[in-house]
């Protein structure tokens, strides 16, 4: 597909994989290549339940630039129509740099090293003091609990910078340290309600100052690629770089998802469930999540949803659907189901918010009844009970933000590749009972990051109104034919749901 106008670029990494989506200036989606990735297992010292991951750099760096060189093939068009790029990351990564601005540490958002630094944080602080800087309690996947234990272990290289991992992809792609508020707020440095690094978390865990980059608001204009970041990527040397912003909260510029009072659920590998606010506002049990978004002067509520699509491959690879029409054929079959609610819950991957009290030995599964002497439910019977699980589990976390707030959310927009599935729409439809509308672009998160990207080449007067011009939406009809079995369904299953939280294997 060719461009007759201006290109933005959007660089995405995510979990699984990264990514280079390639927009015009009203939305529309001219390539998307991907390319997957893993991580590396570390050692955990001492051992516990948590895992150690780290990444490549170099290696990631080079498949975010083969994914941007083959979307521009794929468009078809000159590296000169891009007039600006932009990038988005999974939260909760984390890059030190020494000296020499060499990366000697490289963590994905699951790398669970910093176990005894946010013990440390914790204590230090305490939740009340933790909450109320950086809007949620301290997760042992901060960048602040990492860097501790990278300090109290010997031998180890001192750190000159710290990034987050889209503030990673803006330093490789312009050579400029900065960073900004959506992602930075997930460090445990930044004082969240001011967008600003706090005075008081440095000094309490003598952290220079230096290390932390200048903050900027997303799609501030912080450089130009380089002559060697363009060689690897194919952009034009001199292309003008603007500050990205976290995976979620860009999914929610994607979804246009802007205005105090709306919500957006990121149906991916996991579900955070986010509510836009004029104000900062915090949970002060520290079970919700409160952040920055990525307009200025907005901020974020959110309660997770855990593991969505990740758990929906999984469950398909173990009842033998393993082909590239798996998905395909798991919905062909949940289509042939009846409509009505039936006696089939799932308790397995999603999860209702509350990491005060997180189990990691929690026990998850599937309840279905089974007479004797009777045929037993089949694999669609299995497979609607998941997607049914993922939508109730989105509706509690749903009711966690609604409950903080004192009142429901003027809509829901739910984004992101599960989205594609007929399935799960019917069942947001029957059980949600809350307007919904669905973005038409699965990869809202780059296509927030695109926004970015255009609100700061001037091709829109804000990021408002640029998400206005390249964001499509359209409603999800409800469905209230049997609303009352349907609500007695979810009742059933957070009855069952607790049930099984409170049992450890």
């Amino acid at each position: 597909m060719t461009a007759s106008g201006p290109v933005l670029a959007a660089l995405d990494f995510g979990t699984g994989g990264g990514k280079c989506m390639l927009v015009d200036a009203t939305g529309r989606c001219l390539a998307v290549a991907r390319e997957p990735w893993g991580y590396r297992e570390e050692p955990v010292d001492p051992p516990g339940f948590t895992r150690g991951y780290s990444f490549d750099p170099e290696a990631f760096w080079e498949a975010l630039g083969r994914c941007t060189r083959a979307a521009l093939a794929a468009a078809g068009i000159p590296a000169e129509a891009i007039v600006g790029v932009s990038a988005t990351a999974q939260r909760l990564g984390s890059v030190f740099l020494d000296e020499r601005g060499r990366e000697i540490y490289a963590g994905p958002n699951m790398d669970g090293r910093g176990f005894d630094g946010a013990m440390k944080i914790m204590g230090t602080l305490g939740l009340d003091r933790a909450v109320a800087i950086g809007g949620h309690w301290p997760p042992f996947v901060s960048s602040l609990a990492r860097l501790l234990v990278h300090r109290a272990r010997d031998g180890t290289p001192p750190v000159a910078k710290m990034l987050t991992l889209s503030d990673w992809i803006g330093w490789r792609l312009s050579g400029e340290l900065f960073s900004e508020p959506s992602n930075a707020c997930e460090t445990m440095l930044l004082d969240f309600p001011t967008r600003a690094w706090s005075r008081e978390v440095q000094a309490a865990f003598e952290v220079d100052p230096s290390l932390l980059p200048p903050i900027v608001e997303p799609a501030t204009r912080v450089g130009r690629v380089t002559a060697a970041a363009a060689r690897t990527t194919g952009l034009r040397e001199g292309t003008p770089v603007f500050a990205g912003g976290g995976d979620t909260q860009c999914a929610l510029l994607g979804s246009d998802v802007v205005a105090p009072g709306r919500a957006g659920a990121v149906l991916g590998t996991t579900t955070p469930v986010m509510s836009v606010l004029a104000e900062p506002t915090i949970d002060p049990a520290g079970r919700l999540w409160s952040g920055c978004h990525v307009l200025p002067g907005r901020f974020t509520l959110e309660s997770n949803s855990g593991d969505t699509g990740i758990t929906w491959e999984w469950l398909l690879e173990l009842v033998g659907l393993r082909d590239p029409s798996a998905f395909e054929t798991a919905e062909a079959e949940i289509a042939l189901l009846p409509g009505d609610p039936q006696p089939a819950f799932g308790v397995v991957g999603p999860q209702v918010f509350d990491l005060l009290s997180f189990n990691p030995n929690q026990a998850f599964g599937f309840l279905l009844r089974m007479p004797p002497f009777t045929p037993r439910p089949g694999r669609a019977t299995l497979l609607r009970s998941f997607q049914e699980n993922v939508v109730c589990a989105v509706r509690a976390n749903l009711e966690q933000v609604e409950s903080l707030l004192g009142a429901p959310v003027e809509s829901l927009t739910i984004s992101g590749g599960m989205t594609r599935s007929p399935g799960l729409l019917a069942a947001f439809a029957r059980i949600l009972h809350r307007p919904i509308l669905v973005s038409e672009e699965p990869n809202a998160t780059a296509l927030g990051a695109a926004v970015l990207a255009a609100a700061g080449a001037g091709l829109h007067p804000s990021i408002s109104a640029a998400a206005d011009a390249m964001v499509r939406l359209r409603p999800l009809p409800p469905d209230d034919r049997a609303r009352d079995a349907w609500d007695a369904h979810y009742a059933r299953w957070r009855e069952l749901y607790d049930q099984m939280r409170a049992t450890t294997l």
